[in-house]
Parts: structure tokens; C-alpha cells; sequence
């Protein structure tokens, strides 16, 4: 129009954008693409190349620490964007130990599975409690009615009502399991490194989790030996929602299942190495454990054949509990919420200290 101003459309706030073992289909895309002059997709399976990951200021996906050697390599890099919430696979890279890498950031995806990781668990609970696991492999294998005497003790299940469910890990998949739980009558206790109360942090759902802290009866602390002797001791379920680290390697070992209860039920929807799996099998060989729900097992895959198939009060899941059909919206909430910061210079959400693991 003669006259009038032309408006010079903004610059996007960021380079180039390299997304590697993610997807981004046109919907998330759009929501991403304001922020960046480009975007390169690395097709899923395969490792970018040198001349990529020197141009790129952001990478989002699942990238791999061996792909980061040095900063020189990657020059412009700001931030590491997961859309995992473990970051075990990116804080173990070469690119740490680089003094010239403090610079850059990196944050998980950690609340993306805060919906179906929690129902997960209370499945998986249920599901033993009520015995499924037998009643499947009765009707689905031998085909037959089953009796009482296939299900044991007359045939009685049992109830989350009134039972203690200790929940190793109070994050946010700890906290939302903790607030499911309550709402079936169970009383929580949470186990941490400290000890203590500690509020929530990082992206939250609304209306989930426990952002405060108040759910638990009871706080143990897992530095502590006769503290975490006493969370075991004292739950009838025990929920593990660790990560990776030296420190939840092998909690669950020969001596620590020693204080677990007979009838208890063990749900691991975290990482594998948290529970020692030979330890795992002598107690279920020696009926010194009611039951496990495995959704993540050292070592995974779990070879065929292994001792832990088959079993009537052992559920297996290869590692599925928490993909939500939600996955890559939540995915991208996190991402533009931290792109946001970032752009204004303010703290990231789920920032992890690659340094210290976590």
C-alpha cells in the first residue's frame, strides 16, 4: 500500500537446529520453526555428521554421547534438548571432560511420561495383587477354567487399600504413582537422598504429581543403610523411578531384598541396573518375594530363555511403559518452554549436571 511501513519480520532468536532420532511431524514443526533459521532432520538410526553438528545451536531428540567428542567439534552448541527423561546416554560423552564445554546446556524430557508410566505401575500392581498374570497363562496357554487351588490361598486376591506403597525415586513419575495410589486408600512413604520433604520441580503437568511433597507418610533417605533398611521393611510395594547413576546402581542387591517383605511387590519402570537380577531371581527361586512387575531389566534386552520368563507372579514389558500416544506434544511443550528461556536468558527446565551424571 503506498505509503504505509513494510514490517521487517523478526529474526528467529536461534541458528540452526539439529534434531537426531526425534520426530517432528508438520504440527510440532510449526510450533519449533519460529524459533530457529533452520532445521535439519537426521533420519532415525543414524548419526549426524561433522558438519552438522558444527552448525548446530540446539540439538533435540535422543542423540548418543559418542557423537560428541570435543567443543571444538561443536562450536555453536548451546543446548542438548532430551526428549528422554534419563540422560544417562549424553552425560557419559567424551564432550565433559572438555573445559571449554561448561557453556553448554542440557535438559531432559522428564514429566513426558508423568500419565502413562504411573498407570503403568498401577496396572502392573494390581495385575499381581489380583493374580491376572496366573488367570492369562491359564485361560491363554492350558485353556481351561481355573480353580482355586491354580490361584493358592482359596483363591483370595489382594487389595492397594490399606497396604504401604515405598516409592524409591520421587520424581515426577514417583510423585503422580503417589498420588494414584492414595486415591486406592494405600498409604505412601518415598524414599530420596536426603531424607526429606522437597518440593517438585522442573516442567509439571497440571493437575498431577504432588508438588509439594505432602503425599508421603514418611520420607527414608537411600545414603542412610538403616534408613533405606526401613523403607524396604516397611512397604508392601516398592516402586523404583530411578535413574542411571553410580549412586542406584544395584540398590536393590543380596543384602538389601534381605529386608524386603515375603509378600511384597517390586515395580521397576526406571533403569535396569537398579536392581542386581541374580539377586532379583534368588529371592523369587527361594519364595522370598510376592512378586515383580519388570518393565526395565539388566541386562535388556532380556535374552530369550532367561530365568524370569514364564514365572506366574513375574509381568515383563520390554521397556514400553511410557509411550503415551501424548508423547511428542509433551515433548515439544518442554522444548519450547525452554527455548523461551533460553531466548530470555533464564533458567531451563530439567537442566542436568552432565558432570555429576544427573
Amino acid at each position: 500500500m503506498p505509503g504505509s511501513a513494510m514490517s521487517t519480520p523478526a529474526r528467529p532468536p536461534f541458528g540452526h537446529l539439529l534434531v537426531v532420532n526425534g520426530l517432528l511431524d508438520t504440527p510440532h514443526r510449526a510450533r519449533i520453526a519460529p524459533y530457529f533459521i533452520d532445521i535439519t532432520l537426521v533420519p532415525l538410526g543414524k548419526a549426524p555428521n561433522d558438519a552438522q553438528l558444527g552448525e548446530a545451536e540446539v540439538v533435540y531428540g535422543l542423540p548418543l554421547g559418542e557423537w560428541f567428542t570435543s567443543a571444538a567439534q561443536v562450536p555453536k552448541l548451546r543446548l542438548i534438548q532430551l526428549i528422554s527423561a534419563g540422560s544417562d546416554r549424553v552425560v557419559r560423552s567424551p564432550l565433559w571432560k572438555d573445559e571449554e564445554s561448561k557453556h553448554i546446556q542440557v535438559a531432559t524430557g522428564s514429566g513426558v511420561h508423568t500419565g502413562p508410566i504411573p498407570q503403568h505401575f498401577i496396572m502392573t500392581t494390581l495385575a499381581l495383587f489380583h493374580k491376572l498374570q496366573e488367570q492369562i497363562l491359564i485361560s491363554q496357554v492350558e485353556k481351561r477354567w481355573g480353580t482355586n487351588d491354580d490361584m493358592g490361598s482359596m483363591g483370595f486376591i489382594r487389595e492397594l487399600r490399606g497396604k504401604t506403597v515405598g516409592i524409591l525415586g520421587y520424581g515426577h513419575i514417583g510423585r503422580e504413582a503417589a498420588r494414584l495410589a492414595a486415591a486406592f486408600g494405600a498409604t505412601i512413604i518415598a524414599a530420596n537422598t536426603s531424607g526429606k520433604r522437597t518440593p517438585q520441580d522442573g516442567y509439571i503437568v497440571p493437575g498431577t504429581g504432588d508438588p509439594t511433597g505432602i503425599i508421603p507418610a514418611t520420607w527414608y533417605s537411600t545414603k542412610d543403610d538403616a534408613s533405606l533398611a526401613a523403607f524396604l521393611g516397611a512397604s508392601d510395594v516398592i516402586l523404583l523411578a530411578l535413574p542411571s547413576t553410580l549412586a542406584t546402581r544395584h540398590i536393590l542387591n543380596a543384602h538389601t531384598l534381605a529386608h524386603v517383605r515375603s509378600h511384597a511387590v517390586i515395580v521397576n519402570v526406571g533403569r535396569g541396573d537398579a536392581i542386581d537380577t541374580d539377586a532379583l531371581v534368588a529371592v523369587l527361586d527361594e519364595g522370598r518375594l510376592g512378586g515383580a512387575a519388570l518393565d526395565v531389566v539388566e541386562p535388556e534386552p532380556l535374552p530369550a530363555g532367561h530365568t524370569l520368563y514364564g514365572r506366574k507372579n513375574v509381568i515383563i514389558t520390554p521397556h514400553m511403559s511410557g509411550r503415551t500416544e501424548r508423547y511428542n506434544d509433551i515433548a515439544v511443550d518442554i522444548f519450547t518452554e525452554n527455548l523461551e528461556r533460553l531466548k530470555k536468558g533464564q533458567e531451563l527446565l530439567n537442566t542436568v549436571d552432565p558432570r555429576r551424571g544427573y
